[in-house]
């Protein structure tokens, strides 16, 4: 295949998917079979955390990656219980920019990453992984074929927000050429029916699939639980579908019936994980040592004194989490 032929298909994809509605969409690539370029796709959720405060420096990033070819050779497979099948085979990242770890954030989430492993990485190491993800060639042996189609999953105004702080990482999905499209998970719940609420968040669209989540400012959790909502408002019929759940209702009905959804994320959970193989899974954002965590920094008298003189009592608050080598203010 040559260049010009690939780009001009994924051009007429990405045009031909514009037309239809987010869910149909995902049901699309999760359920249905295909002998085009759409079989080659690979879903991202990607969900991004920034400071709270300015300079809103970019702190975590979530990542799940979901390859249909992976699952049962690319050809449609039942689902599973609350999509276990399907969920088996999502891998979760957790990325913390090292330079940023420090800043205050609006709760203690970014240390609960429950879906694998989190990884301090500098602001090269995270634009190199995304380079990556989204740019994987469809033979490896022969790159003349080109690189596999994403459809980008994002929630709500986190892909809004990334298109206005790109003072850290400058990535924006939807300019990017291998991006057939750019889906909305709140979006997707609505039309499915799942909510009528055009702000719901992610821990309120859960527990209507009867999930409790667990830290979802986390921005690693965040992206798997957006993935998990996707699959299961769009894949309802298959999975909650019954003679006495006609309107398939989420919870115990259809092939759902043998397990509640719950022991479900349970093992998504402790399923083995092992971490990636770059950035570090220890690092001190007091000190900066890759030896231990900013909760065992044996250097407590370590205080940024810019921060400590600031006239701003959240910078004051803050001035113990790092040394003014490492402050972000300049």
């Amino acid at each position: 295949m040559s260049n010009v032929s690939h780009t001009r298909k994924m051009n007429n994809l990405r045009s031909l998917l514009a037309s239809k509605p987010q869910k149909e969409v995902l049901r699309l690539y999760l359920y249905q079979r295909h002998d085009n370029l759409f079989k080659q796709a690979i879903l991202v959720t990607f969900y991004r955390k920034w400071s709270e405060r300015p300079p809103y420096g970019l702190t975590e990033i979530g990542i799940t990656t979901y390859d249909r070819q992976q699952v049962n050779s690319g050809f449609p497979c039942p689902p599973g219980p609350h999509a276990e099948d399907l969920l088996a085979h999502v891998w979760s990242i957790h990325l913390r920019l090292r330079s940023n770890a420090h800043l205050p954030s609006t709760d203690a989430s970014p240390c609960a990453f429950h879906f694998g492993s989190s990884v301090f990485v500098t602001h090269s190491e995270a634009a190199q992984l995304l380079h990556q993800v989204w740019h994987q060639p469809i033979d490896a042996m022969d790159l003349s074929k080109g690189d596999r189609p994403i459809i980008c999953l994002s929630y709500g105004d986190n892909d809004a927000l990334g298109r206005v702080r790109t003072g850290d990482v400058d990535f924006t999905p939807n300019k990017i050429a291998t991006t057939i499209a750019v889906l909305n998970a709140q979006d997707i719940a609505i039309q499915a029916r799942i909510t009528s609420s055009k702000s719901a968040t992610i821990d309120y669209i859960l527990p209507i699939f009867k999930i409790t989540p667990y830290h979802v400012s986390n921005a690693g959790n965040a992206a798997t639980y957006i993935t998990v909502l996707a699959f299961l408002s769009v894949l309802r019929d298959e999975i909650y579908g019954a003679e006495s759940n006609p309107r398939a209702k989420p919870g115990r009905w259809g092939i759902s019936s043998t397990k509640p959804a719950q022991n479900v994320m349970q093992w998504l959970m402790e399923r083995p994980t092992p971490a990636p193989p770059f950035g570090v899974t220890t690092y001190c954002s007091r000190c900066s040592s890759f030896v231990h965590s900013a909760w065992e920094c044996p250097n407590t008298d370590f205080v940024c004194t810019k921060c400590s003189a600031s006239q701003a009592k959240w910078r004051q608050e803050n001035a113990a989490t790092h040394m003014e080598g490492l402050c972000v203010f300049r």
